[in-house]
């Protein structure tokens, strides 16, 4: 408010209303995410941010999750049906959930508001309307829907899954043939390892090609990472072979699969969770993409870097962040996919991330580091051995214990 002197160090003003004067402290107090974050890593009491100022983390208290609204049985919430039009979200090239036209600029293939060849909503271009395709959306797995919405009037607002609606039987009959799949997922600790050490020696780089093995990684996924070629290049100087395709996932978020195995058959980002803002970067997302091996198996994988402060709850910072991520991969992923979730979900196993994410998956292997925030999750849990690879290779390495998976579908 214009009553209120900026110019306080302190940067203590009387705003009667909560968000307000959270938001100013927010602007003023710039170097007390910095500060917090090493601070809740480090387990400390206080931090101290850039400026040398000292920020009291004792003071923080996790707001809990009791962010449940019913809308009742007539709200349209039980009414997403698992593989069918009804219920399914049409989010692209639409102002507002009501509008259902579809003109643009491009009808042809190629540009980015063009129809993807698996898209189930398509443009009717002589109607000027959205249709869906009943056959391709029967193919997805399909997000099913109560009345119960979690964060409600908050743009992270998601309807809540029945209590019994899980992932975890595995779509692949026994008598198939076998398909190895072996996953990387690093939290590279990007502005320390590579920013302050210059990528200590290749450190991360020789860690991925020493742990590659002669299989190589099927699939990597990198948190903390502004420069994916960077890391790849690095791992190739270090003697990882085999030709790998890099996609970003914004948010400082990347994968790479290998071409010579994988064809790519869709992926995408979405916006799933935020930051409180007691340590607040931004919004985060889940990056996903639906690959295709050469043997016919199709994978869908998910990598995510999850909010902070570590292990908080309620809003768009607890389990409406794992919530979305589920419906994510509802809306995406083939009835028939082997689904594998991975990340640095900034959330310990008792917190209320994971214990909902639990619920709906497989939880087959966890780091140690920060009280043991990095995991991985499946629908298809048999044969999966995980390993604990450490921070890196160099006299640095990341502050996040590098993890792999190897899965026998």
């Amino acid at each position: 408010p214009a009553s209120c002197e900026a110019a306080a160090e302190d940067a203590e003003c009387a705003v009667s209303h909560k968000a307000t004067r959270d938001h100013l402290l927010l602007q003023q107090s710039g170097s007390f995410a910095k500060a917090a974050t090493v601070g809740r890593h480090d387990g400390g009491a206080t931090a101290h941010g850039d400026d040398g100022r000292e920020f009291d983390l004792q003071g923080l208290v996790n707001p809990g999750e009791d962010d449940v609204t019913d809308l009742g049985a007539d709200a349209g919430g039980a009414s997403a049906l698992a593989g069918s039009c009804q219920g399914r979200s049409v989010r692209r090239r639409r102002r507002n959930d009501e509008m259902t036209s579809c003109r643009r600029r491009h009808s042809s293939a190629g540009f980015e508001d063009a129809d993807a060849p698996e898209a189930v909503w398509t443009c009717d271009e002589q109607q000027n309307h959205m249709v869906c395709d009943e056959a391709k959306a029967s193919q997805y797995i399909g997000f099913p829907a109560t009345s119960k919405v979690k964060a409600q009037g908050l743009w992270c607002a998601v309807p809540m899954p029945p209590d019994d609606w899980n992932l975890k039987s595995c779509p692949l009959s026994a008598g198939a043939p076998q398909t190895t799949v072996k996953v990387l997922t690093y939290n590279l600790f990007w502005w320390n390892l590579f920013k302050k050490h210059d990528g200590s020696g290749r450190s991360a780089g020789k860690l991925i090609a020493e742990t590659s093995g002669p299989e190589e990684y099927d699939i990597m996924a990198f948190q903390e990472c502004d420069d994916r070629h960077r890391v790849l290049e690095d791992a190739r100087l270090s003697g990882l072979s085999g030709e790998y395709e890099a996609l970003d996932g914004g948010h400082a978020v990347a994968l790479a699969y290998r071409k010579s195995r994988w064809t790519l058959k869709a992926h995408g980002t979405e916006d799933v969770g935020e930051d409180d803002w007691h340590q607040h970067y931004g919004t985060r997302t889940a990056q996903w993409v639906r690959l295709q091996h050469r043997d016919g198996r199709t994978v869908f994988f998910v990598n995510h870097h999850g909010p902070l402060p570590v292990g908080w709850g309620g809003g768009c910072t607890g389990s409406s962040t794992s919530i979305n991520i589920m419906r994510v991969i509802a809306e995406n992923a083939h009835t028939d996919d082997a689904i594998i979730l991975v990340g640095d979900f900034n959330a310990e196993t008792e917190s209320s991330r994971i214990q909902e994410l639990d619920r709906r998956l497989n939880r087959v292997f966890d780091g140690t580091e920060m009280g043991g925030v990095d995991h991985i999750f499946t629908n298809c849990a048999a044969d999966a051995v995980g390993t604990n690879l450490g921070k890196g290779r160099g006299e640095h390495g990341s502050d996040h214990d590098a993890l792999s998976v190897t899965f026998k579908f």
